[in-house]
């Protein structure tokens, strides 16, 4: 029967047509070009809001430190407690340039557009040119990273190493062995947790020979061995790289935090400014003794230990949580939240793609290829082993992403895949196809907990952060309208913005506006004991006046 131009006659046509578009060399170049003016776009958005100046956390840290170091202060006192290399490269930047936030975040973009661009390179040996072409459009429109060059963190820097020791370990060339050996050890300087790829990486090459696991290992070597000398030099200990591995552990497995996010601990103050002096103060208290910066480790991985054995489970329900959390779309916040700095950002309220759809086509992609790509194995175990490395800690969007640019290669292949499927018209091969991305699918979208952005917890979270931020910068009335959208929200089970709201009215010469809200909202909510309370202040405040 004979079809019409529109029909299945023209389909081939049209994927062979897309295809050599995929291929070709200028749709990497426009991908990259895609990546950078979104990534450029969404700095310069910013720039026009508090959350451009307003550092937190490590962002704060690490910009203090970075400008210590642009000032002259480059070898410290004493042995790594936080990654070292973003600061320092950071303080270049400064040096250079002076402390300008703006460049400082165009090094993150920089760092994205290679990371995209290693991305591509992978896709390609993975599964040639088309799979490299949808990697690099992945990359591009892959909105956590988007986010994360915004913030003045490692995240942007650690995806180009990671991107780029993928690239290089999936080479045959004996260069690429010692090259990738730097580069992993760069990358440990940015994760930590990739340490283990270390062993697990000379074991693989030593598959192919000897001399290949020696060249990596000695590339290895050549990117730590400054670290731990400059470590043992100002402290007299020995440490490769941090000394922070036993309280992370610690934090992620402790009697405190069943979530499997991060947790604070009560002892310590949630800032690194403080928490590598609580962590050890605690640990001399408890110990009765003086403890090294090694021994505060080592005393804090015991303690972990110790209470899951004492508590197993509670352990295998926090590890459980955190290994489905790993897979789960959602991004878990750390210093910044993604989901708030959408209502800042027309570029990320852009229908970007985000980590499930990345999963779910890259389950696929793992299925179709991974007996007859080697390749293909090593990305796979790579995703695995980083999720039990992860798992063992805590989670966190940013401790997650290192995996994306394994995962959009295998994503690639999936697309392929599905396609190759279709076109072949067998439609018990394309209902599979269908369920294992189905399946993939599921894992990643459902519902874990509290941890989903439309929760009434984490909303009024949320909108309490943006309030306070709003506050701060001298914008009483943006604050006051963030916080009357977070109560109802969570109008009894989240007390904590109603309280800031009544702070506000109070503190900022609103009273009698805060006495009609109060007014209406105790007639709405009469067993919200805590609104009685604050109508009650507000209206004594107002007569006294």
């Amino acid at each position: 029967m004979a079809r019409g131009k529109g029909g299945t006659e023209g389909s081939p046509a049209a994927l062979a047509g897309l295809s050599r578009v995929l291929a070709g060399r200028w749709w990497l170049a426009a991908m990259l070009v895609l990546g950078a003016s979104l990534r450029v776009g969404y700095v310069l958005e910013l720039r026009g809001t508090p959350w451009f100046d307003r550092l937190v956390v490590d962002p704060e840290y690490y910009d203090q430190w970075a400008q210590q170091i642009a000032g002259g202060d480059w070898l410290g006192t004493r042995a790594f407690y936080m990654d070292p290399l973003y600061p320092y490269l950071l303080g270049l930047v400064y040096r250079l340039g002076g402390r300008d936030l703006l460049l400082a975040r165009l090094f993150n973009v920089a760092c994205s557009v290679g990371a995209a661009a290693a991305t591509a390179l992978l896709g390609r040996r993975v599964g040639g040119p088309v799979v490299g072409g949808l990697a690099a459009l992945g990359f591009a429109v892959y909105e956590p990273d988007l986010f994360n060059v915004g913030e003045l963190d490692k995240t942007a820097l650690s995806m180009l190493l990671v991107a780029t020791f993928l690239l290089l370990a999936s080479g045959r060339r004996t260069w690429e062995r010692a090259a990738a050996g730097v580069v992993l050890g760069l990358a440990i300087l940015t994760r930590a947790n990739l340490l283990v790829f270390v062993p697990l990486g000379a074991l693989v090459f030593a598959r192919d020979s000897r001399r290949a696991a020696l060249l990596f290992l000695a590339g290895v070597v050549v990117a730590l061995a400054p670290v731990a000398l400059r470590n043992h030099a100002v402290s007299g200990e020995w440490v490769l790289t941090t000394t922070q591995l036993g309280q992370n552990f610690y934090t992620g497995n402790n009697p405190e935090n069943p979530y499997g996010a991060y947790g604070v601990v009560s002892f310590v103050r949630a800032n690194p400014h403080f928490e590598e002096e609580d962590f050890h103060h605690v640990a001399e208290d408890r110990a009765g003794r003086t403890l090294t910066a090694g021994e505060t480790s080592w005393f804090w991985l015991r303690a972990a230990f110790s209470h899951m054995a004492n508590d197993p489970g509670f352990a295998l329900r926090a590890f459980g949580r955190k290994a489905m959390l790993f897979w789960n779309d959602f991004e878990i916040s750390d210093s910044q939240d993604q989901y708030l700095l959408e209502r800042e950002s027309r570029i990320l309220r852009l229908p970007l793609l985000g980590f499930g759809a990345v999963l779910a086509l890259a389950a696929l992609g793992v299925v179709a290829a991974f007996r007859s790509s080697a390749v293909v194995r090593r990305l796979t175990a790579f995703v695995l082993v980083y999720w039990l490395t992860l798992v063992a800690f805590f989670l966190f969007a940013r401790y997650r992403i290192q995996i994306v640019p394994a995962l959009l290669p295998l994503a690639g292949l999936g697309v392929v895949e599905a396609a190759r499927r279709q076109r072949a018209g067998e439609p018990k091969r394309l209902a599979s196809a269908l369920a294992i991305v189905g399946g993939a699918a599921w894992l990643s979208f459902h519902t874990v907990g509290l941890f989903t952005r439309d929760h009434p917890n984490v909303v009024e979270m949320r909108l309490r952060h943006y309030a306070s931020v709003y506050l701060d910068a001298g914008q009483p009335e943006r604050a006051m309208v963030a916080l009357q959208e977070a109560i109802p929200h969570c109008t009894h089970g989240c007390p904590w913005a109603l309280a800031d709201l009544f702070a506000l009215y109070r503190d900022h010469g609103r009273r009698a506006e805060g006495v009609r809200y109060f007014e209406r909202f105790v007639r709405e909510h009469p067993e919200q004991g805590d609104a009685s309370e604050y109508l009650a202040t507000l209206r004594n405040a107002s007569d006294a006046r």
